[in-house]
């Protein structure tokens, strides 16, 4: 059930027992998302960076023998590897399934991403404002520049499309796109409930930032830790909040201080 936009305060306004919840723990897991949690939203993806402030403390915390960093992200795993580079971090692509080096999906499935991507491109002259990123296990349809309007209609389309292929592709809407990947791979919570499941995290605190969709899942799933919501309120599993990535930084800043 989602918790009404009123019942999710600011995470530093609970600093105190949000404090108290990480002292209890001796291990802690920290679930970071990438695109508008720890770097701001760009106009293309490749054009994203990371703030120095954002990378030092990342890299603080990567020291901690009692916490472990976990990036999880709708985009590939080697893309967050080049954005960020810190050594001791768990890179987790394409909605956490993508957590190591050159994992692929099935022929099939690539089968019915290429069919379904065609399709969808003779759609695009329609809709201003939208593009199709290709990726190597999924693609992406960029909304940022659409409209209200334009959103809804793009998903309904991309709906369509997928339909028939439906028991081999999902269809996960974003704040700023729709992605289709293949269903095999679940979602974050699938994600983060099977790395929470390891025997070396097993007991651990789970901390996750997260402002998409795509992070409600994750939020479920860490829903006995720490999920924080970053960027506008909106109804959500997260407990706490965070107006954007500066202030994920900052609580960053803070962890990182309370446990040294």
């Amino acid at each position: 059930m989602s918790r009404a936009r009123r019942a999710t305060p600011h995470l530093f306004s609970q600093w105190e027992h949000v404090a108290r919840l990480i002292r209890r723990n001796k291990r802690l897991v920290l679930f970071l998302d990438f695109d508008g949690t720890l770097v701001r939203i760009a106009p293309l993806p490749d054009s994203v960076r990371l703030e120095t402030e954002t990378r030092e403390v990342l890299q603080k915390l990567a020291r901690r023998r009692n916490v472990t960093l976990a990036v999880i992200s709708g985009r590939q795993r080697a893309e967050l590897q080049r954005y960020i580079g810190i050594r001791n971090v768990n890179y987790m692509g394409l909605y956490g399934w993508e957590s190591r080096a050159n994992k692929k999906v099935s022929f099939p499935v690539r089968e019915a991403l290429a069919r379904t991507l065609v399709k969808l491109v003779a759609d695009l002259p329609v809709y201003p404002g939208v593009w199709i990123e290709p990726k190597r296990n999924s693609f992406s349809v960029h909304l940022r520049d659409a409209d209200s309007e334009t959103h809804r209609q793009m998903l309904r389309q991309v709906r369509k499309r997928v339909r028939p292929v439906r028991d081999t592709l999902q269809v996960m809407k974003n704040l700023r796109d729709i992605e289709v990947a293949p269903l095999a791979i679940g979602d974050k919570g699938m994600a983060v409930r099977r790395f929470l499941e390891a025997s070396s995290h097993r007991g651990a605190l789970p901390i996750y930032f997260g402002d998409d969709f795509s992070d409600e899942p994750g939020f479920a799933a860490a829903e006995k830790g720490i999920p924080v919501l970053v960027g506008k309120r909106r109804a959500t599993r997260a407990r706490f909040s965070l107006r954007g990535p500066a202030e994920v930084a900052a609580a960053l800043s803070r962890l990182e201080e309370m446990i040294r």
